[in-house]
């Protein structure tokens, strides 16, 4: 990162945005999933994400061709221009004002410095506001404003690092988003979060995690809806309740209509007081020489027809948000079936990191519990998991030592026809070498036996970085040292997570004959583990070495031996 104590410089922007895009893609389906208001027709997360695909296009090209695009004002220009003529829906046009309004509040600046920032915000925040005819709490909307109100006051506390600022902005989004179903009273009967909302934190934490120098893949941020966490890789981890799927099942919404008028002296004002009196959930935004329409209408004609008494008409287009809604509920639908459950065992795993999720499934787990390090899973999360399994015996693999006990007590609930059972292992690796002893055709003592033998059989490493000074198996721990912690006990201090895992690994026993196998995540990539691989089979000879880009959060390093 080129970050200075001027603040966040063009690179830096670039690369946050980068990162809200990526996580703004994993999230999207599930945005998708939630998207009940102002219609019930799931394409918030995919609007949101079209939208600033454009936005990051625009700044790509400009980056490029333009020299004045190594001011961090310039980047967030370009963005907002990229997102003003690609933005689609409701959800999307807002957010390209979101945009305009932060590349506006830092127009002409070099840098971004923490007050700089806090202006950027709060001026996101009143065009978004402005861009809505009838702005409503509880949508995306309050989410931003918690944002900038959080960055707000923690600049006036004296905070002026920007990059601890945006973690308060996140925060507050974050706590804004947990609040809408208390706003908008058809988010609470539904029972979810507002859809563009999680939209907004998506991209506000992917932001984040990129300015803290987080470059791996994205990952599960534990971001909650009504009913738990929401697994970005499962959109049946969002529920929408039953009762609102039927009461809105059939319901006519007429289409939502969509174009840009180019023309002169494009009043805003008076296109939203002409459009309001023929169509709802009017957003118009731009002025001047164009403007974006979106309206819901039961005409798009009419709409169409106003439009061109203004200007030229270009990029219309119009979904039938009645078909829309049908293939929403009929997915809910789908999901909400409970499952049938039949003699038999599987097995489901608690897992954080997209790629590690993967290997479980691959390896023939029935579910995955989104959880892991400060991302536990609740007993009714993991119960609900179990009976989504369909066998009437349920394995569970908690990988965490945090989460053993909450799997524990999931396994001694009255769970009527499932029944639960636990093999206690304390790590990712653990239970990737647990999977290995699982044979669905075999008995569920024998499937025990077997993988509780796995599970013992390897020891593993995970390398973590302190975030505070403290205490951990006897020694201290300096703020910002990497720890190698074997098989549950700290076994070595460094100050870089490459040494720490090697200093690990050197403890664990490995020789020529062992398997070692590394997951990397938060904070390595592929060249570093690349280098790492070349120096295990040179200093221990014989020994087979695989990895596998996990994704985990927290954790650099993940690793087995065998």
């Amino acid at each position: 990162m080129s970050l200075s104590s001027t603040g966040l410089q063009a690179a830096d922007w670039r690369a946050a945005m980068r990162g809200a895009v990526a996580y703004l893609e994993l999230y999207r389906d599930a945005a998708d999933a939630l998207n009940v208001f102002p219609v019930p027709d799931g394409d918030t997360g995919t609007n949101m994400l079209l939208t600033l695909r454009a936005g990051i296009a625009q700044m790509e090209q400009d980056s490029t061709a333009d020299t004045d695009a190594d001011a961090a004002g310039a980047v967030a220009e370009s963005v907002a221009t990229g997102a003003f003529w690609g933005a689609r829906g409701n959800s999307g046009v807002i957010l390209s004002q979101l945009l305009r309004g932060f590349a506006d509040g830092i127009a002409g600046s070099g840098a971004i410095a923490a007050p700089g920032a806090v202006a950027a915000l709060r001026a996101a925040t009143e065009s978004a506001y402005h861009a809505v005819s009838q702005p409503r709490e509880g949508t995306m909307l309050s989410v931003i404003k918690g944002a900038s109100d959080a960055a707000a006051r923690a600049n006036d506390a004296g905070q002026h690092d920007v990059i601890a600022l945006w973690q308060h902005a996140y925060d507050g989004a974050i706590a804004a988003l947990a609040d809408t179903p208390e706003q908008l009273p058809v988010l609470k009967n539904a029972g979810v979060v507002d859809s563009g909302g999680l939209g907004v934190v998506a991209i506000i934490g992917g932001a984040l995690q990129h300015l803290q120098g987080r470059d791996g893949p994205p990952v599960n941020l534990g971001l909650r809806s009504v009913s738990g966490v929401i697994d970005p890789a499962q959109t049946a981890s969002v529920a929408i309740a039953a009762d609102f799927l039927d009461a809105h099942e059939g319901e006519e919404f007429g289409y939502c209509t969509q174009f840009v008028i180019h023309g002169q002296d494009l009043s805003v004002e008076t296109l939203r007081a002409g459009l309001g009196e023929i169509a709802q959930s009017t957003v118009i935004v731009g002025g001047g020489a164009a403007v974006r329409i979106h309206v819901h209408t039961e005409d798009p004609g009419s709409a169409l027809t106003y439009g061109a008494g203004f200007g030229e008409l270009d990029e219309v287009k119009i979904d039938n948000m009645n078909l829309q809604n049908r293939d929403w509920t009929a997915g809910h639908r789908e999901r909400a079936q409970p499952a049938v459950i039949s003699p038999g065992v599987s097995v489901i795993a608690v897992a954080s990191g997209p790629g590690l999720a993967a290997l479980f499934q691959d390896t023939g787990c029935a579910a995955i519990v989104p959880g892991g390090q400060t991302l536990n899973p609740s007993a009714s999360e993991i119960i609900a998991a179990a009976r989504s399994a369909g066998t009437a015996d349920v394995i569970i693999l908690p990988n965490n030592g945090n989460v053993v006990l909450t799997a524990a007590q999931a396994a001694g609930a009255d769970t009527g026809d499932v029944r639960l059972h636990v093999v206690s292992t304390r790590s990712m690796p653990e239970g990737t070498a647990a999977m290995l002893g699982f044979n669905p055709a075999a008995s569920l003592d024998d499937n025990l036996a077997s993988m509780e033998s796995a599970r013992a059989a390897v020891a593993t490493i995970e390398v973590a970085r302190a975030v505070r000074d403290s205490v951990v198996d006897g020694q201290h721990v300096a703020e910002g040292q990497f720890m190698s912690i074997l098989d549950g006990q700290l076994a070595e201090l460094a100050a870089d997570a490459d040494a720490a895992l090697l200093a690990g690994l050197s403890q664990s026993g490995v020789n020529g004959d062992s398997i070692i196998t590394l997951y990397w995540g938060d904070g390595a990539d592929a060249a570093r583990c690349a280098r790492i691989q070349a120096e295990l089979e040179t200093r221990y000879a014989g020994a087979q070495v695989d990895v596998i880009e996990g994704g985990q959060p927290h954790y650099p390093y993940l690793a087995s031996v065998e």
